[in-house]
């Protein structure tokens, strides 16, 4: 159980949560033998705001050993990934049949994975097709494609561009040549910096992902990373705190051949102060909890820290509220409708199977209480910095949410007035920490079990969560 801690202090909470993605809610009745069918045809937009779709490519050329992701190993090109692309427009084809799914106009569509520049040109134009023929994308303002730069080329870049993708992300994660080695990034970064150049010709945004705090990192290497990071020119760039209990466990051999020793969470959080500070410096705003906008030349931040000039679109169907909807797509893709909480099938092999023989596959449901009509409280306030307070059924919320909101503007983590809750800057560095404090208490434990759970995984090491100053606090 994390504690929020009163008083004049930057240790707000007695510990740090050493996660940052997970789904909400978390509870909820599973069922794992209802199929599309038996769902879908059930589904409805009575009070949805907006949905999102989400496509799932699990192939990568090689594996990352921080990633524990649904993937495997595939290469442009391979049978397997041809067979996979059969089953997806399948299902896509499929759910294009339910009017509760195609009656919404779909604003954002991330391809995620794995890597979906594996892909070919042909198959991702085939992808597409199918995604315009069955939805509604005449609101669409945002379609974002993740790549690994190995496997870009011309041709891809100009299939993703005809389908309607105005936003690439690729996975840089560090310059360092310690830490790639550790990673098994295996691009050279001359094929970092050209893949930036190929997509500014093509596309209106690209980010990258980068990762901090790992063993043994000191401020120094840190600080090179991020002025390499900066000069690589994106208009966004994410950055995150490493979690190590969500790793592999070759990483953490690799960090004791090494003598790398973990770092604690305190030292974690202070390089997240200095980040900030230091992006601010560069000419970055933030715009979520790791997200930076690289802001054009000449202009101020705005009158808040957090930028509201852009946002991630996607983000706010997973990070989101109660009637902004997600719809996932392939093994293992997750949707959440309503109260409701959907995986496909975690297995890629009997995923393509039932998807090509039998025109369905079975799916994992859960199913919440009600509607979480809280969801815009729990994530979209930590994880974008501000909550309009209209969007929120306060008479629908469990009453417990109110009276956690009042103590964290006591505690000067956010502030208040007539329209809407922001966070401030010392409510931002503990953005994660809010998530889990203004859950419900039946969420918190289970995100309490799974993290116990994780720290007890044979082969991963881990720095200590607990806030230093705290420690001996009944010595002081």
């Amino acid at each position: 159980m994390i504690n929020l801690v009163p008083g004049k202090s930057l240790m707000k909470f007695d510990q740090q949560l050493p996660v940052y993605n997970w789904l909400y809610p978390m509870k909820g009745q599973e069922l794992d033998t209802v199929t599309h069918h038996d769902f879908y045809s059930g589904v409805s937009t009575e009070g949805v705001r907006s949905r999102a779709l989400y496509f799932h490519i699990p192939f990568c050329d090689t594996i990352c050993t921080f990633c524990t992701l649904n993937r495997g190993l595939g290469s442009t090109g391979d049978e397997q990934i041809e067979t996979y692309v059969r089953a997806l427009v399948e299902e896509i084809e499929l759910k294009g049949r339910y009017a509760s799914l195609t009656a919404l106009p779909i604003r954002a569509i991330f391809f995620g994975g794995g890597t979906p520049s594996t892909l070919t040109a042909e198959q991702i134009t085939r992808i597409g097709r199918a995604i315009h023929d069955n939805f509604d994308l005449s609101e669409l303002r945002e379609f974002t494609f993740e790549t690994e730069v190995k496997s870009v080329d011309e041709a891809k870049c100009a299939a993703m561009r005809d389908i309607g993708v105005n936003k690439v992300r690729f996975g840089l994660q560090t310059l360092d040549p310690v830490y790639r080695e550790l990673f098994n990034v295996t691009a050279t970064l001359d094929q970092e910096y050209e893949a930036v150049e190929l997509f500014r010709r093509y596309f209106d945004y690209t980010s990258f992902d980068m990762i901090y705090g790992m063993h043994g990192q000191s401020f120094e290497a840190f600080s090179r990373d991020i002025e390499k990071a900066v000069g690589m020119g994106t208009e966004t760039i994410e950055l995150y705190p490493i979690t190590n209990i969500v790793t592999q466990a070759p990483l953490h051999k690799g960090y004791a051949e090494r003598g790398l020793e973990p770092l604690s969470f305190t030292h974690k959080m202070a390089m997240t102060i200095y980040l900030n500070q230091y992006m601010r410096a560069a000419g970055f705003q933030q715009h979520n909890g790791h997200g930076f906008l690289r802001l054009p030349e000449g202009r101020e931040p705005g009158p808040h820290f957090i930028s509201r000039d852009y946002t991630n679109l996607y983000n706010t169907h997973t990070w989101s509220h109660h009637d902004d909807e997600l719809i996932g797509f392939g093994n293992s893709g997750i949707s959440q409708l309503g109260k409701y909480t959907v995986m496909n099938d975690e297995n890629r092999a009997t995923y393509v199977r039932r998807m090509l023989e039998d025109g369905d596959v079975k799916i994992n449901l859960s199913i919440a209480d009600e509607v979480p009509y809280e969801r815009g409280v729990v994530f979209h306030l930590p994880y974008f910095g501000y909550l309009e307070k209209e969007r929120i059924l306060w008479d629908r919320v469990p009453a417990e949410i109110p009276r956690k909101l009042d103590r964290l503007v006591a505690e000067r983590m956010l502030v208040e007035d007539d329209h809407e809750y922001r966070v401030t800057e010392l409510g931002w560095i503990w953005y994660v920490n809010m998530m889990y404090y203004l859950s419900p208490e039946a969420d918190q434990r289970i995100l309490d079990d799974f993290v116990a759970l994780k720290r007890r995984t044979r082969g991963l090491t881990d720095g200590d969560n607990r806030m230093l100053p705290l420690l001996d606090r009944a010595d002081i």
